[in-house]
């Protein structure tokens, strides 16, 4: 079994400044297909376009070995160029390590093909040499996250089945015992890439804030499985986990028994309404640009009026999707912080005080 790594081996980097971001993990590839993004000063970098509206954090997934369909195009290389881009923007970057070759997430956690055929005391130390090879890559190449996700959305656990665990068979310990292994294992690959250098901060990513009991068992499974993390990252989409009310709640409970920072790592709104919002609750907002504002100043909001200062930053999920030729965009486009011509949305300046 490998060694734990303890709370003594926390990150030392000086607290970073209230983040304001989102995952631009697709840009190169739209981009690649034609998708051009715009603002008052005409055709720009969507980086820079996002940037110049106050965001100053970007994430990237990483995925092992991607088929590259679609979007599915993030490996190695491709998320190293794209950091390249990140740090020359001057922006935080966060890294998202799904440890699958395609998404990863409450529904589905699939091992890598290459690992599927592993035992687990093998799976368990894949995991931690994969994470250090990664992010001394990164390192090498001055690329070094500021941020690190091990596990996408992983309240149902990671790398299924040894690694799955569930709320509603909580009193059976054997997923537990293995996931707790395979968290500490990738802490233990961070760490020795870290030596010499700062250590990335560590999220904790989790997506159920209309379940609050879940969501608190899940924390407390990983201290008492003795799994460092150092922010508590929460996915919040309201038409699947509930009204604003139900995510201060349970952010709340959070900040008042774990004392650590928390983010909201994911979250959308449309602007505009097509076929798939026809029906879906919790849309308590306009389906138009000033209701998307409204929507992100209001979780904005909820986190930042989180107990002790507790709340650290708000993510959003995947601004650059836009109408592009040739491929799949999520939800039509709806959600992004660009209109279907590619300019930019209102929203994308939710951060900023005092504007109209």
């Amino acid at each position: 079994m490998l060694a734990t790594v303890g709370r003594a081996a926390a990150s030392t980097m000086a607290p970073a400044t209230f983040l304001i971001g989102a995952d631009v993990s697709a840009l190169s590839t739209l981009e690649r297909h034609g998708a051009v993004y715009r603002d008052s000063a005409g055709p720009r970098d969507a980086l820079q376009i996002l940037a110049g509206e106050g965001f100053n954090c970007y994430r990237l997934r990483l995925f092992v070995a991607p088929d590259g369909k679609g979007i599915v195009t993030n490996d190695l290389a491709y998320t190293l160029a794209l950091a390249r881009r990140v740090k020359a923007a001057g922006a935080t970057l966060m890294l998202d390590l799904h440890y699958s070759d395609t998404w990863a997430d409450p529904g589905k956690q699939f091992k890598p093909a290459a690992w599927a055929a592993l035992a687990f005391d093998d799976l368990e130390q894949q995991v931690r040499t994969y994470t250090r090879e990664v992010l001394e890559r990164f390192a090498r190449e001055g690329l070094m996250p500021d941020y690190v996700q091990l596990g996408n959305e992983i309240t149902n656990g990671m790398l299924w089945p040894e690694g799955r665990v569930e709320f509603a068979e909580r009193t059976n310990r054997a997923g537990w015992e293995h996931l707790g292994r395979l968290l500490r294992a990738a802490h233990v690959g961070l760490a020795e890439a870290s030596e010499g250098r700062p250590k990335p901060k560590s999220v904790l990513h989790i997506e159920s804030p209309h379940q609050r009991e879940r969501t608190l068992w899940f924390c407390r499974e990983a201290r008492a499985a003795k799994v460092p993390f150092d922010l508590i990252g929460m996915s919040y989409y309201p038409e699947w986990h509930g009204d604003l009310e139900t995510l201060r709640g349970t952010l709340v409970a959070l900040a008042t028994e774990f004392h650590q920072p928390i983010i909201v790592a994911e979250t959308a709104y449309p602007w505009t309404s097509d076929e798939h919002w026809t029906g879906r609750p919790n849309l308590n907002w306009p389906l138009t640009p000033e209701g998307q504002r409204q929507f992100l100043r209001a979780v904005l909001q909820v986190v930042r009026e989180l107990p002790d200062g507790l709340g650290r930053g708000v993510l959003y999920w995947h601004p650059e999707s836009v109408l592009t030729p040739g491929q799949r965009i999520w939800l039509g486009g709806s959600c992004a912080l660009f209109d279907h011509e590619g300019n930019v949305l209102p929203a994308a300046r939710f951060a900023v005080p005092n504007q109209p």
